[in-house]
């Protein structure tokens, strides 16, 4: 009689027991003492995102400027983030409109020090506030960031000296 072999399916991983082996038919006996408790699901490493911005381009992976609003006469925005001590995880940029989910983009961070950008196309008709954060994979925002997209005559999209970012540690 084959063993059973239980696998878990976790964040697109597939996560088999250590203790044990497949082709070990041997089987403890069976005993009245209550099953040990699951095991916890994985918290993802402390990590932290050290840079987080808009820019209207990244080179080399590094922002050319630092817009905090972006008049509607022009429709690329991105958002650079630089993050720490996250190897291995996933992050995603989820960019909001009026309260609305319009993108979410996710990264697998490589290194201890990851730079990564996303971009919008920006519908010239959805003026108002963004915000685009850093998102873990519990879910929980590591960084938001706003941005203003006004009517053209309304807004001054010259580059700013420092852009709004909260992180949310």
């Amino acid at each position: 009689m084959k063993p059973k072999v239980q696998a878990l399916f976790v964040m697109g991983m597939l996560c088999m027991p250590l203790a044990g082996n497949a082709a070990d038919t041997n089987q403890a006996p069976a005993t009245s003492e209550p099953a040990a408790a699951p095991a916890q699901p994985v918290v993802p490493a402390a990590g932290r995102v050290t840079r987080a911005e808009f820019t209207s381009e990244v080179k080399n992976l590094e922002p050319l400027d630092s817009l905090m609003a972006l008049s509607n006469d022009k429709t690329h925005i991105a958002y650079f983030t630089e993050i720490q001590d996250m190897a291995g995880q996933t992050i995603i940029h989820r960019w909001e409109y009026n309260g609305k989910v319009m993108a979410e983009v996710p990264f697998k961070v490589g290194a201890a020090r990851w730079r990564v950008y996303s971009t919008k196309t920006l519908d010239p008709s959805w003026v108002g506030e963004w915000k685009a954060s850093v998102v873990d994979s519990t879910g929980s925002s590591l960084s938001v960031n706003t941005f203003t997209y006004a009517k053209a005559h309304q807004v001054n999209s010259e580059p700013a000296t420092s852009t709004s970012s909260t992180p949310t540690q």
